[in-house]
């Protein structure tokens, strides 16, 4: 490991590369308030308080259930309490041990009377203690639903080690700055309890435990029905997590969240046959070659069916369960070597096999792998049934129904209130279970509107407030660029069919009027849909700048940015369709323009804030997994503050594998390009910095540890690598780590004289509804022009800082969210992190490009890196992807 004497000098480093992180080294600290600035406003949520029953104890209890099932003449036996099945076939055994259970309440009685909870699988919580040790029964003669091959199950209850008992007063235990001294059994039983009633509700459906769906809608509730081909259609449900926060009392509080959701599935147990005659263009004698076919897999590739033949026919849900992969050779066409070395073809097998004469023998075969892989077979379209409750993802739907989804979700505040409320009594989520717990109306706090800070164009002239006739807005305009750049040698590229130089005059109006000096550009054009001419000639020509004008049908965009890559050369990509409107619209005009002037190194304008200042570098990480790049990979993006202004941010990116820990193989190394990249310019050398500060996205609770523990010395790492020289030097800047994230489920709405809306830009709340023991806040940086506002969550995990309180960090955080140079208006993350998140969708869109470059061979993450990172570009230290 590089340095590695220098760091053991320091005594730095806490931990070895790969050792995992105890948990037991302390999060930061929370921070002292400070001077709260900015107007007070009334804030309601969707989070509950649950008040508990005092001096109760919660009794704790492992389930194991053997079923054993009659298949080919004979009893096969298998846990499904401790199930390893995945997708359908794990909820499936959950179902069956759902009926167990019931089933088993029936014949024991411990279980008759009293409050139990069961998660459908393997642990059950008690509001009594069981007199005896173990509990067993056998349920034999009984008909389990989806299981008509079902014979007899072995039922067994055993109490666990004392040290997992607990009582209702022990709610403060779930949380501590020493994660791994948390104890969450209490929070854990609670989640449990508060599902109760959506657990036995037959009109509820359950995903991954803590999602409840509406098997039937509920038509008292003013919420539509989105439905897609091939038989799709949307549910609603809720979402429900229990959080133990700050709360009004002394001691910490326990909280339900619940928040609304509206998912799009496939079609339960449909037969596949069926569900594609429901897309359009189908046919019976389609090829795996046809364009029907190549279109098709890319939705239904993963998805789960069942065989419905030979010994899995007739057995419901305890058929075999096998994933789509591809499609393949026609039934009569397709042919293999059988066992006795005969050669046969899927047609003639299935007839002479199974007694099967296929409807559709001149339609592709399905090739499938066993749910937890194994060899490919090719199966007949018209033996696979869809599995259950499986979701569509976004890649896989229709653009007009992943609009209309965006669009039922985005109801308005006041609606989005009403209705989730209404489809939590719905589900059984809206009440207590009157033994345990009580759930209190939602929770209303005081939230506080942060003040704007102050923004100059050029001249240092103020910007210009807009207003609105609610009062006054977050957008704002500027008469001049701040620095604005020359551009000299440039040139505009047409499709040889469709120039329209006329829109470029506009454009170069626009451009002088906010301080450019531009020279008339050079006009090519793409022949033959060849884009690589373009570039070699362009570099030839020392060109500075390519704009592409060209139609939305030609679909260049991701070429023009591979080759943009590739020869090092900035671009700006239009629809030929938005320049059509250059003479009229001078909004779209300036957006352009702000676009190509911090491109070629500008500024549009300063953001200022007395939080803001020369000597610290401010870094975001986010990450993509998008499809296209492959199993197995991730993009990690990156941004910061590393040009010569220190509110200058541009990025990159790097590659790494997908794992739990997303950032740890490349931290060290993005951390010591941002140095060396910042340490290029003279002027911010001259300032030394004297703080690292780091946004992180994408982080659970449950990884804290990690970047306590070993992001921070990864860091650490970075820094000395891209300074020491070798050398061993005594100094490392404050280190301040703030995770972000959206994917929680808290909501916040304002409420006034008018009733309920959104949030203003700029509200922060930070007390009652936060973590207790860490320094955390909610903001909503941007207006939300439709639907509701979704906060961010900011939590400080790791700080050796004595600047900050937390009115500095959460100005400091707002005001980052006015720097994007290109949106007049603050965006939903401060600029470092929204900038990360565009870089990872770059690095993922040209691996996706270049993939199969990659795919025959064991991943070289080294060789991807320095083949595809912008590292080691000229561009690199521009903000090329504005």
């Amino acid at each position: 490991m590089p340095n590695v004497a220098v760091v053991e000098q320091l005594g730095a480093l806490q931990l070895k590369e790969n050792q995992a992180p105890t948990g037991d080294v302390p999060l930061a600290e929370k921070l002292p308030i400070g001077q709260p600035e900015g107007s007070a406003v009334k804030i309601s949520t969707n989070m509950r308080p649950m008040t508990l029953k005092k001096n109760t104890p919660v009794f704790k209890y492992d389930i194991k259930i053997i079923a054993y099932f009659k298949r080919n003449d004979r009893e096969v036996a298998r846990e499904i309490s401790s199930s390893h099945e995945k997708g359908p076939k794990k909820e499936n055994d959950k179902s069956a041990c759902s009926s167990i259970y019931r089933l088993a309440c029936d014949q024991c009685p411990e279980l008759g009377k009293g409050y139990f909870f069961y998660d459908s699988q393997a642990l059950l919580y008690s509001l009594s203690d069981f007199k005896k040790e173990v509990i067993e029964t056998t349920i034999a003669g009984k008909k389990i639903e989806g299981f008509p091959n079902f014979v007899k199950a072995e039922f067994k209850i055993t109490k666990v080690a004392e040290s997992f008992q607990t009582s209702s007063n022990e709610i403060g235990k779930a949380v501590n700055i020493r994660p791994a001294r948390a104890d969450v059994t209490l929070l854990e039983s609670l989640n449990m309890m508060a599902s109760g009633h959506a657990l036995e509700n037959p009109n509820v459906f359950t995903k991954n435990n803590c999602i409840h769906y509406l098997s039937s809608p509920d038509r008292s509730i003013a919420i539509g029905e989105v439905r897609g081909q091939g038989m799709q259609a949307s549910s609603v449900g809720a979402t429900k997590a229990v959080r133990v926060l700050q709360g009004r009392n002394p001691t910490p509080t326990a909280y339900l969240i619940t928040e609304l959701k509206t998912t799009l599935f496939h079609p339960n147990h449909a037969p596949l046959l069926n569900v594609f005659r429901e897309i359009r263009g189908f046919a019976t004698n389609l090829s795996a070659t046809s364009g029907w076919a190549r279109e098709q897999i890319q939705k239904y590739k993963g998805l789960c069916c069942y065989l419905d033949y030979g010994t899995s026919e007739g057995l419901e849900n305890d058929r075999k369960m096998v994933k789509i992969h591809s499609f393949g050779e026609t039934a009569r066409n397709q042919k293999f070597e059988m066992s006795d070395g005969t050669v046969s073809s899927v047609l003639e097998y299935f007839k002479g096999t199974y007694g099967k004469t296929l409807k559709c023998p001149d339609l592709f075969t399905v090739v499938v792998m066993g749910a937890r892989g194994g060899r490919l077979m090719n199966i007949p379209v018209e033996m696979l049934t869809f599995c259950d409750k499986q979701i569509v993802k976004t890649q896989q739907m229709e653009a007009k129904v992943q609009a209309d989804l965006i669009k039922m979700s985005a109801s308005k505040p006041q609606d989005r209130k009403k209705i989730t409320n209404q489809v939590a009594d719905s589900i059984g989520l809206g009440n207590g279970d009157g033994q345990f717990f009580t759930l209190s109306p939602p929770e209303i706090v005081e939230g506080r509107v942060l003040p704007k800070p102050v923004i100059l164009g050029g001249g240092k002239k103020p910007c210009f407030w807009n207003q609105k006739p609610e009062g006054p807005s977050t957008d704002f305009s500027i008469q001049h660029f701040v620095d604005a750049k020359s551009l000299n040698n440039w040139e505009v590229a047409f499709h040889e069919s469709e120039p329209l130089e006329s829109s470029v005059h506009h454009l170069i109006g626009t451009m002088r009027q906010m301080g450019m000096k531009v020279n008339a550009p050079n006009f090519v054009f793409i022949k033959n849909n060849d884009l690589r001419t373009i570039f070699e000639n362009a570099k030839q020509r020392e060109v500075e700048l390519i704009m592409f004008i060209t139609r939305s049908n030609r679909d260049y965009h991701k070429e023009i940015k591979v080759l943009e890559h590739e020869f090092d050369i900035r671009t700006q990509d239009i629809r030929f369709e938005t320049a059509l409107k250059f003479e009229r619209q001078q909004n779209t005009r300036r957006n352009l323009v702000n676009k190509i002037n911090v491109k070629l190194g500008g500024i549009n304008y300063e953001v200022e804030s007395p939080t803001f200042t020369k000597d610290r570098i401010i870094i975001g990480l986010e990450t993509s997994q998008n499809p296209t790049m492959g199993d197995g990979l991730t993009c990690v993006g990156f941004s910061a503050n590393m040009m010569a202004k220190e509110t200058q941010f541009c990025g990159g990116y790097m590659f790494t594998q997908r794992s739990n820990d997303i950032y740890g193989s490349v931290l060290k190394d993005i951390v010591r390009d941002v140095i060396k990249q910042t340490c290029t310019h003279s002027c911010r050398v001259k300032n030394k910095p004297q703080e690292l500060f780091f946004f992180l996205s994408g982080i659970t609770e449950g990884q804290y540890s990690l970047i306590n523990e070993r992001y921070s010395n990864l860091i650490k790492e970075g820094w000395f690598a891209a300074v020491s020289g070798g050398k061993p030097i005594n100094f490392v800047p404050a280190i301040t780590i703030v995770a972000v994230s959206k994917l929680h489920s808290t909501r916040l709405y304002l409420e006034g004289p008018t009733g309920t809306t959104n949030i203003p830009a700029g509200t922060v709340v930070d007390k009652i509804i936060v973590n207790p023991v860490l320094t955390e806040w909610y903001m909503a940086g941007a207006v939300a022009r439709q639907g509701t506002v979704k906060t961010s969550k900011y939590t400080v995990v790791f700080n050796t800082s004595k600047k900050w309180t937390l009115s500095t960090l959460e100005a400091f955080t707002y005001a980052l969210c006015f720097n994007h140079q290109i949106i007049y208006s603050p965006i939903s993350h401060p600029v470092p992190l929204y900038m990360a998140g565009d870089m990872s969708e770059r690095g993922s869109n040209i691996l996706g490009f270049h993939r199969d470059n990659y795919r025959n061979e064991e991943l070289d993450l080294a060789r991807i890196n320095a083949e595809l990172s912008y590292a080691n570009r000229k561009l690199f230290g521009t903000r090329f992807n504005a």
